[in-house]
């Protein structure tokens, strides 16, 4: 089946059981961003609040084009999580994150948009459509 295919993950571990789920081979791209505030539904994060609808506007886009790729928005947690620098999102070694939002495509480390870049719509449905 061919299309975009979304998910959700709350936290590292549950990023690691998604892309299990999604299986090798596939191209998969994850929007990592603050968690949301339940009193607002917004996150923590400025920029993230910024990035979100338009990522979500491309990749409805994306969609229609028929894309085939697995879209995983992963909220990182609050902000005393993300900021330890033991997260699993600092650490591992094929993630590396420095800063949110970070917009990258799995197994492909140089493949990856930050923080205000990721406001920029033209950049972000290239980033979706340029194959590397």
């Amino acid at each position: 089946m061919t299309g975009l295919k979304h998910y959700t993950a709350q936290g590292y571990e549950a990023f690691q059981e998604t892309l299990k789920s999604i299986g090798k081979g596939k191209r998969v791209v994850a929007l990592f961003t603050g968690s949301k505030i339940l009193t607002t539904g917004e996150s923590w994060c400025p920029d993230c609040v910024v990035a979100e609808p338009v990522v979500e506007e491309v990749i409805k886009d994306a969609a229609v084009a028929g894309l085939d790729v697995h879209f995983v928005t992963v909220f990182v947690g609050n902000r005393e999580v993300w900021r330890d620098p033991a997260v699993g999102f600092r650490t591992d070694p094929t993630l590396k994150l420095t800063c949110i939002p970070t917009l990258l495509e799995v197994g492909n480390k140089a493949k990856r948009l930050l923080e205000r870049q990721i406001a920029n719509k033209h950049l972000v449905k290239d980033f979706f459509t340029e194959e590397d």
